[in-house]
């Protein structure tokens, strides 16, 4: 598709852009004491809706909820390309993704774990993974599950998530470990995700993505680390498809924290590293940093692509938008909530993009 074609749905984002809150929207809001006084402050913005129907304060994570949610239509409708949301909700198909397996594989009820934001059939998922009517052990319960070359000329787009699914319990199978079900869906959902920014043909996005997952694979090393684990476990971690070899992150295993910033000063992450690998005692400090870095580096991603005039740029910056601000108001609001500190709060706040 053309980036003409977008021309009258980038109009339209550059005017919901005009709702969003500001860094100083945030920090005044910051200064009010209390839960409630938030919530009457932001009865001014695109949030009033659904502050007036809220039966309590303590609620507010459903005002957050419906936000995002109209959000999400609203680019929805406008956008020529219904593809174009894809990138940004693979991240809620994935954790849905999560919540089922370990639904199944620990036989709980994990329903109240799931976000309406993914937009895959996780019923059709289910089915196909086992047997209703069987109630024997859980194994015996996976049904025959399609191969990969019935995946790829399958017209049911599910069914390559009832195959990353597959992946995960295959994993599962191998060592008995819930953590590798996370690993080998995480492993899936980037794999995803490069596919989704090829399709969108936006290099851009292609080149961020690659950039995630060599910060990802970072996190993964510091993880590993702090655990005393051996490299074992992070060979099975990485991700494969940043701009960063895997073979480099073994090769920064044994690599105190001053050697390894310095051995990724030459990288495209090197900003982020900077930023976040300050404590050379506490690596547990370090990953928090991270953490943050990583928020900050999709939020530097819409600012450099605040100069394109019209295209699916436009329209994606604007979701990424809205996201950190909704992630910015939940850590204002859990803060005025259990009465922590302005200078706390202003701390933990992600960039945003106005």
């Amino acid at each position: 598709m053309k980036k003409d074609d977008y021309i009258g749905a980038s109009i339209s984002t550059r005017m919901y852009e005009k709702n969003l809150l500001t860094r100083a929207d945030l920090e005044r809001l910051n200064d009010y004491e209390s839960l409630r006084e938030v919530l009457n402050q932001l009865n001014d913005t695109i949030y009033r809706e659904s502050i007036n129907n809220l039966a309590r304060v303590e609620e507010y994570e459903s005002i957050l909820k419906a936000e995002l949610r109209r959000s999400y239509k609203a680019i929805r409708d406008i956008a020529p390309d219904k593809n174009i949301l894809n990138y940004m909700q693979e991240k809620y198909n994935f954790h849905n993704l999560k919540v089922l397996i370990k639904e199944l594989v620990q036989d709980k009820d994990y329903s109240n774990l799931y976000l309406e934001m993914g937009d895959i059939d996780l019923a059709y998922i289910k089915k196909n993974l086992i047997k209703e009517e069987e109630k024997t052990d859980f194994f015996d319960k996976i049904e025959g599950l399609k191969t990969k070359k019935e995946v790829e000329v399958s017209k049911n787009p599910n069914d390559v998530y009832l195959e990353y699914a597959k992946l995960a319990l295959d994993k599962f199978r191998q060592t008995d470990n819930p953590q590798d079900i996370d690993i080998s869906l995480d492993r899936s959902y980037y794999e995803r995700l490069l596919q989704d920014a090829n399709q969108l043909g936006l290099d851009s996005l292609v080149d961020f993505t690659r950039e995630r997952i060599d910060m990802i694979n970072l996190k993964s090393l510091l993880r590993i680390k702090s655990q005393n684990a051996s490299i074992e476990g992070l060979d099975s971690a990485l991700i494969r498809g940043g701009f960063i070899e895997v073979d480099k992150f073994k090769e920064y295993f044994n690599f105190d924290i001053n050697r390894l910033a310095s051995s990724l000063a030459s990288t495209r992450i090197a900003k982020y590293v900077n930023e976040a690998l300050t404590d050379k005692d506490k690596l547990d400090n370090n990953i928090l940093n991270l953490e943050k870095a990583i928020d900050s580096h999709m939020t530097d991603f819409t600012r450099d692509s605040k100069l394109v005039t019209f295209g699916p740029e436009v329209l994606m910056n604007y979701i990424i938008s809205k996201e950190t601000e909704i992630k910015n108001l939940r850590i204002l609001l859990v803060s005025k909530q259990n009465k922590l500190p302005k200078e706390f709060t202003l701390e933990k706040l992600r960039k945003s993009y106005v």
